[in-house]
Order: C-alpha cells, then structure tokens, then sequence
C-alpha cells in the first residue's frame, strides 16, 4: 500500500511539474515553439536567402523568390506532443520542354527556300515521397531534432521525342534518323536516419537544416532508342528498336541532407 501511495504521489508530481514547466513565448505573449496538436508545413528557403543576399552583392540578375519550382520539397508534420511529431516530405516534378528547329524543306515542287519545322520534345518526371517520426530536444529558440524516415524515389529519365517536318522518302538516300529515346528510369526505397536543428526566427516560424544517413535499394530500367529509314525497294518506312543500356539494381549506403536544403517551416 505504501508502495502505491508513493507512485501516485510521484505521478503527481511529474505531471504537476510539466504543466508548470514555461512555455517560451515573444514579449506579446505568444507562444514561440510549436506545441502539442500543431500541423506544420514547409518548403525550401534557398530561393529566398539567394534573393535576399543578391540584394546585397550588386547583383543584375535577381529573380524574385517562389514558393513551388522544379526543385522544391514540400514539407508537412504533426505535433503529437510538443517533443516528438509525424513528419511527411513530397517530390512532384514534371519538365516537358519542346524545341523547335527551321530546315530547308526538300519536298518535289517546294518553293525555293523554303522551311518546314522539325521539334524535338523532351519529358522528364520526379516523384519522391517520405514518411517518419522525428523527436527534439530543447526549450530555447534553437532546438535539436532527430528521427527516422522511410523514402520512395521514382525518376523517369529523360525521354525524346522527334517529330520531323521532311518525309523520309523525300531524301534522294537511305537516310537513318532518331524518331525515340527512352532514358533509363530509376526506383529507390530506402530507411534513414536523421539529425538537424531549427532556429525560430519569430513566433512558429523556423529555419532547419538536417543531415540523414542509411541504406537504399535501387533499380534501373534498360534504356533504349527508336530509329527510322525508308526502304525504297518496298515503299515503306521502317522503324528499329536499339538498347542503350540494361536493366541493373543495386545497393547504396550514404548520406541525404536534401542536396543542401535549407527549410522554412510555419507552424500554426
């Protein structure tokens, strides 16, 4: 029985000691590090800290800042206590680009000098996705954090396309030309773990920075291209699939600090 007296009086006494433990809070009151129930979301802030330092260094060429680019991560937790959090991290990029060339065109009867358009078109995707529990440490402004992550990767290579605005019967010979290129697409999932800091600048906004490290399984899709010529015995075009490279997989131990990211992350 005194036994159980003295654990419930030690219970007591640790909970009375986390409610009357200060919450870190600016001049007007408010409070300045995340708490318990609070959802966060985040992005890069190097676009922004190259902005403001280029304002500094006579720079001509200063783009403003934006929050969503090719490069950008977007960043998201949860605060299930105001020590530990469910963390995401998301990687969506899609880069289709098409270039356009004039050549003579070589068509019969085609007016002197004239052109025809030949484009080739140039598709990339990037999909990253991560998931974990991240920990910290700390009651002043700076704090200390560490965890582990779960990671998909997905990379779909550089794909081409060629469109041409010459027929290839119009050529006087047998002509050999790239209509496809499929580049090699790449899959990873892996297991890290991570440490970093975060400073808050003001009221439920930080600045963060983390270095992770641990094992990852890779693999690569073969790569190949696509060619045509005409075959003028028959009259009919043709089309030859050729590989670049084979399909291949393998095992990487290394470390990911998110190529040297900076992050802004708003609390609320």
């Amino acid at each position: 029985m005194k036994k159980f007296v003295s654990l419930l009086i030690l219970s007591s006494l640790v909970s009375v000691h986390a409610q009357l433990q200060p919450v870190l809070k600016n001049k007007r009151g408010i409070s300045i590090l995340p708490q318990r129930g609070d959802y966060c979301i985040g992005f890069s802030a190097n676009p922004f800290l190259q902005y403001i330092g280029n304002m500094f260094n006579n720079s001509t060429s200063n783009p403003s800042p934006v929050a969503v680019s090719s490069n950008q991560m977007i960043f998201a937790k949860y605060m299930k206590t105001s020590q530990m959090a469910y963390r995401a991290s998301f990687w969506f990029s899609v880069n289709n680009n098409t270039k356009s060339d004039n050549v003579l065109d070589i068509s019969p009867g085609a007016p002197m000098n004239a052109l025809v358009t030949d484009e080739t078109k140039q598709r990339n995707t990037i999909l990253g996705l991560g998931v974990g529990i991240e920990k910290r440490k700390g009651d002043t402004r700076l704090q200390g954090f560490y965890g582990g992550d779960i990671f998909l990767n997905y990379n779909s290579g550089i794909n081409y396309k060629y469109e041409y605005g010459n027929k290839l019967e119009h050529y006087d010979t047998g002509v050999i030309r790239t209509v496809r290129q499929r580049g090699s697409s790449t899959f990873s999932i892996g297991i890290k773990g991570f440490v970093g800091v975060e400073y808050f600048v003001a009221p439920r906004l930080s600045l963060g920075a983390e270095l992770g490290y641990g094992p990852s399984f890779y693999f690569n899709s073969a790569s190949e291209t696509t060619t045509e010529q005409y075959d003028f015995n028959q009259s009919v075009r043709m089309e030859e699939k050729r590989a670049l490279s084979a399909r291949s997989r393998g095992f990487r131990l290394d470390v990911d600090n998110y190529n040297g990211m900076l992050k802004l992350l708003f609390y609320f």
